[in-house]
């Protein structure tokens, strides 16, 4: 697999296409509602005639997120993740990387969750929408707080299954990471993990944006893939971090050979300033090369949580801040 390369100009198109199709096949109105509620059932009963019965419809739904196949026959073995939205370059609007994962999966041949069987099944029930839930309640008993909480459940169970699944080096269409989405909470914990993946498996297809309150150095140092896939957005959050909490962060991971003595720099420049705006003062000749702070550098990256309980993101953002809770989208 050789670099991932960012969306061409007729990928973008596609992209924008998609979008404005998804967006209008969203149920608002109760007719559309209805519709979704008829395929659930007839998908529900089907499953039930073909010996696999299930109690009630969210038993149903957490089903297809559990067993339904998360690959596409007809694409080749590079699987595609992404998180949040953002204005590649060459675009006329902001779009999702949702959409321009699956118009570079038509393209490249990739993999991408929402084009499995599991993934078009599981969407065309929009369970993000409020809509949906509140016919779930109606229709079906299910507790509103229940209903509410099943689309994050069940798309971090088929997004961790996905995971799972990859054969070999995966591409990432991504700015910044948030740790709630399902790309930062689940997929990248178990591709990290992943025997075939780990960290020089991953590669993003979007530059990743400058960080102002960040010295140039360290903010390339946080763009290189294999350290990009260990970061997230809140371990630099200006308005929530210190420097010196970013040191710390920074110092747990494991970076490529190449990017050691980089690292290590990173690490005593974040230490030595108490704030961001202190960070990136002019440094006078004492301070040029800043001073070597005592911080172990560990080999690898700390054991990670079992892969049975790790793992498809929120759609997350090409500015710095990222929505600080799961939404529409993943």
């Amino acid at each position: 697999m050789t670099a991932a390369a960012p969306p061409t100009k007729g990928e973008i198109t596609t992209a924008l296409r998609l979008e404005r199709e998804r967006e209008a096949a969203k149920p608002t109105t109760p007719e559309q509602v209805e519709e979704v509620q008829e395929r659930l059932i007839r998908d529900w009963q089907a499953a039930n005639e073909a010996g696999s019965p299930t109690p009630d419809i969210q038993s149903f739904i957490r089903s297809v997120a559990a067993k339904a196949s998360v690959t596409n026959k007809d694409r080749g073995d590079t699987r595609a993740f992404w998180s949040y939205k953002s204005q590649p370059e060459g675009a006329p609007s902001e779009v999702g990387h949702r959409y321009v994962a699956q118009a570079c999966g038509e393209t490249r041949n990739y993999q991408v969750l929402e084009d499995s069987p599991a993934g078009k099944q599981l969407d065309s029930y929009h369970l993000w929408e409020p809509e949906v839930r509140e016919m779930l309640t109606r229709d079906f008993a299910v507790p509103s707080k229940e209903a509410k909480a099943l689309a994050p459940e069940v798309w971090s169970t088929v997004s961790r299954r996905y995971a799972e699944e990859a054969k070999g080096p995966v591409v990432v269409f991504a700015a910044d990471i948030g740790e709630e989405s399902v790309l930062g909470k689940d997929e990248l914990p178990q591709l990290l993990a992943h025997r075939r993946v780990g960290r020089d498996g991953v590669e993003f297809a979007l530059p990743s944006p400058r960080h102002e309150h960040l010295p140039p150095e360290i903010d390339e140092l946080i763009a290189d893939d294999p350290v990009r896939c260990q970061i997230r957005m809140e371990d630099f959050d200006p308005d929530e971090t210190t420097p010196k909490e970013f040191a710390q962060k920074l110092a747990a991971l494991s970076v490529p050979e190449n990017r050691r003595e980089e690292h290590q720099a990173a690490i005593a420049r974040l230490m030595s300033a108490d704030s961001y705006p202190e960070l990136n003062e002019p440094r006078g000749p004492d301070r040029a090369h800043g001073f070597m702070v005592a911080v172990d550098i560990p080999d690898r990256v700390p054991s990670q949580r079992p892969a049975e309980h790790l793992g498809h993101g929120v759609i997350n953002p090409v500015p710095e801040l990222a929505p600080r809770t799961a939404g529409v989208e993943r």
